[in-house]
């Protein structure tokens, strides 16, 4: 192990689930993008990063007919996590302490789905390097890879944030006081800038408070670590290409936090506005910060699920019927939890909508919801890639577990729950130990309205 204090052993990182990593979200994800199929039933799961187990913890807990493996640097957090995995009686799950550049030492076999979230950007060349030749080696042909990244250009506006904290914090001597700095320094340019006008203003304005607004960990090491690197799409691509690894699609597609206009690729084509590369356009436009892909070991041919495929994947949706202005009965209108409306004109989808909202979290199969799949699947997938309804892989209810003591754990460590799903809910506040320290959820709602 590398002798340096680990800084995640100085500030724990505050850690929980997070959503668009599960296996069967990154299977559908795939599919829905013609990538590879990969197994839902008996497959390996690795975990690089895991920290106290947060994220790896849930999904062993519904899915005994998986393995997983989690692998973090900071002895800390894996002992965290196997005092939980112990609380949780987990015979599926194993949690190693290694740094990233000797873990593959640790490791035996290859993995149909391998986890690196938080991590690339954030390490040396020299670990890169190594976290890319580990995916290399440790990757089952034909499985998914979920490496996500800070982006350029949009980071680039974040990084000079924290280049000023970077700056701003040298007299503090422990990183957690300097995180703590920091967002009192963020607060006072918050304040500074409340009464300016201007777009670029109100732009710092925005990122100052995003610093207040998160957890003092995160802090630490997103702003405050030494190694923080951002990369355009086309650099990080050729990365993994030159490691033997293919893009497959956007873990987050259909989140607010990957999700572009569906018009914009097309219509930079025709103007020619497509710059370096078409997609470091759209990532300039959209002003992205941070990318999730899902990627894959060599080449690949794309094929799109074919009717069957689509039939036997499940939909499930809590959209619920509302009254329209419209005075034509035969378009009804529905409306999803955020807000946001949507009009079904189509009597097989206004039926389908009516009863899987009385099923909801819970779906059914589309061939079982629909008696023409192919007319619906157009419209399905668009519902899906807005965040108004779920396409499922498997049906995550059926892993016949009681919640109950993850629930109770999580409610301890972090102030949460998952669901069988994945999801992470907050807990109304008189169940929570006032004690404990809460961070805020900065999941994405999966709607844009």
């Amino acid at each position: 192990m590398n002798s340096r204090p680990n800084p995640y052993d100085e500030v724990p990182y505050k850690s929980h689930s997070i959503e668009w990593t599960a296996p069967e979200r990154l299977a559908l994800a795939s599919l829905l993008h013609g990538g590879p199929r990969v197994s839902l039933e008996n497959y390996r799961v690795l975990e690089l990063g895991c920290g106290d187990g947060a994220n790896l913890l849930p999904l062993a807990y519904y899915r005994k007919n998986a393995t997983f493996i989690g692998i973090d640097g900071a002895s800390s957090q894996i002992k965290k996590a196997d005092a939980r995995k112990s609380a949780l009686e987990l015979p599926n799950i194993e949690f190693i302490h290694a740094d990233f550049i000797n873990a593959t030492q640790q490791l035996t076999g290859q993995f149909d789905y391998i986890i690196a979230h938080g991590i690339f950007s954030w390490v040396t060349q020299d670990v890169r390097d190594a976290l890319l030749e580990l995916f290399a080696a440790h990757l089952r042909q034909g499985g998914l890879l979920y490496l996500n990244y800070n982006t350029r250009p949009g980071w680039n506006i974040r990084g000079m944030v924290r280049d000023y904290l970077l700056a701003s914090t040298d007299e503090a001597s422990h990183l957690l006081n300097r995180a703590y700095r920091a967002q009192e320094i963020s607060a006072k340019m918050v304040l500074s800038l409340a009464n300016c006008e201007h777009n670029y203003s109100q732009l710092m304005a925005n990122e100052f408070q995003f610093v207040c607004d998160n957890h003092v960990s995160y802090i630490a090491h997103e702003f405050l670590a030494p190694d923080n690197h951002a990369f355009w799409r086309s650099e990080f691509m050729a990365l993994a290409q030159n490691h033997g690894l293919e893009y497959v699609a956007d873990a987050d597609f259909n989140y607010s936090s990957g999700r572009i206009p569906d018009d914009l690729a097309p219509s930079l084509a025709e103007e020619q506005l497509v710059g370096g590369t078409p997609d470091d356009t759209i990532d300039l436009l959209c002003y992205r910060q941070l990318h999730s892909p899902i990627l894959t070991q060599g080449s690949f041919t794309r094929s799109q699920p074919d009717v069957e495929e689509f039939a036997n994947l499940y939909v499930a949706s809590n959209l619920i019927q509302c009254a329209s202005n419209d005075t034509d009965t035969e378009h009804l209108m529905f409306q999803h939890p955020s807000g946001y409306e949507v009009e079904a004109r189509e009597a097989p989808i206004q039926k389908a909508l009516i009863s899987l909202q009385s099923l909801w979290p819970r779906g059914l199969r589309i061939g079982e919801a629909f008696t023409n799949v192919g007319e619906v699947m157009d419209d399905l997938k668009l519902l899906q890639r807005n965040g108004l309804i779920e396409l499922r892989c498997i049906e995550p209810g059926d892993f016949e577990e009681s919640r109950d003591r993850l629930s109770r754990l999580e409610i301890e460590f972090g102030g949460y729950v998952t669901t069988p799903y994945h999801v992470l809910e907050a807990v109304p506040a008189p169940l929570i130990d006032n004690s404990m320290m809460s961070y805020p959820l900065s999941m994405a709602s999966g709607v844009q309205t």
